[in-house]
């Protein structure tokens, strides 16, 4: 078993390089961030839906995606697919900037969202168990929409903390890495080792205290490009069940979350609508629920990034697991995870309403 995994040192050394420059790229950039959204006020002001108590500056998705280009071009050629990812995301990201400047409406941030998801579809992302008849590749472009729609809004709402969004991004994206390594798809590995070294470099300044703020415009673009890089890979050799559940996994607390806050709303009457569920803003998920149950804004982050780091390490021994008894005990062991989340998030939406007076 040691031996298949020889491959694994000479590959991730190749990649060290572009980390090292990822991040690098982020501790020149995100200052030069800091010193604009200063000086022409572009700052997060606190609010009563915010954790923060003073202004924080936004433009960090500015300095994220200037860095990924950056980088990107450092190491041409890269194939058509990672551009397409990229214009995506920077389609994305440049629409989530100009909402952090200038507020847009809900409806043009979705028509920008599903134009970069074309974008990746053109160039042949897409989700790949369904049947390969007309209706199959249909069907397929839809859930492909959805899901990167679906990603880059629940990497939004998770950046409620700071460092949180960043930091969890960071972790997915290196499983995905790993993962891609192993399965020796090099350009997928290119693409999230980017991905890690920009959004572990924008930690330096986004932990607490957060010197300056991912925004719609950072937390958009990481989100698109966590998303397309699930979509990107080819993450088992034993059928396409193993497949999906991989990214599923590592993004399972995104998805959650995502989840979990969709039904409660719509159950309680907040969001009736589409458009009310993408301009809805509450402190409803999972990191609030924590803060409920008595965590500190940095124990409520570590938290969550042991539990993705928990779910990250399943996925790591899943492709290499042959017997199915092995993989059913895998799945229930990271459905035990999600139950303890959903039951932290009860008994902290139980503590907040009782706080509040709702009950």
């Amino acid at each position: 078993m040691i031996a298949s995994y020889g491959h694994l040192w000479g590959m991730m050394t190749t990649f060290l390089a572009p980390f090292a420059m990822s991040f690098a790229a982020m501790l020149v950039l995100v200052p030069l961030m800091i010193v604009v959204s200063q000086k022409y006020g572009i700052l997060d002001y606190p609010s009563e839906r915010k954790i923060h108590n003073i202004p924080v500056p936004r433009l960090g998705g500015l300095g994220i995606i200037i860095g990924f280009w950056v980088i990107a071009l450092l190491h041409l050629p890269l194939p058509k697919a990672s551009w397409a990812i990229l214009v995506g995301g920077t389609i994305v990201g440049l629409m989530g900037v100009a909402d952090d400047i200038r507020p847009l409406s809900s409806r043009i941030r979705l028509v920008g969202q599903v134009i970069a998801a074309l974008i990746v579809l053109s160039a042949g992302l897409s989700v790949s168990f369904m049947p390969k008849l007309w209706w199959g590749q249909l069907l397929a472009w839809v859930i492909t929409i959805f899901w990167i729609l679906g990603i880059v809004n629940a990497v939004n709402f998770a950046d409620g903390l700071d460092g949180l969004a960043s930091g969890m991004v960071t972790i997915s994206s290196i499983f995905f890495f790993l993962m891609a390594i192993y399965l020796r798809q090099s350009d997928v590995a290119m693409v999230a080792i980017f991905l890690a070294g920009c959004c572990l470099g924008f930690l330096v300044f986004n932990f607490k205290p957060a010197k300056i703020y991912l925004g719609d415009g950072g937390s958009t673009f990481i989100g698109f490009i966590l998303a397309c890089i699930a979509l990107y890979g080819g993450w088992s050799n034993d059928g396409f069940v193993v497949a999906l559940g991989i990214p599923v996994i590592i993004l399972g607390v995104f998805i959650f979350d995502m989840i979990y806050i969709t039904i409660a709303r719509i159950k309680n009457g907040s969001v009736r609508s589409f458009q009310q569920w993408l301009d809805f803003t509450g402190k409803d998920h999972f990191h609030h629920r924590l803060l409920s149950l008595g965590f500190t804004e940095v124990g409520a982050v570590f938290f969550i990034y042991l539990i993705h780091i928990v779910l990250g390490l399943n996925v790591l021994v899943l492709e290499k697991l042959k017997n199915p008894l092995a993989i059913f005990i895998m799945a229930v062991q990271s459905v035990f995870v999600f139950t303890i989340i959903l039951l932290l998030m009860r008994v902290g939406r139980g503590i907040s309403d009782k706080k509040s007076g709702n009950v």
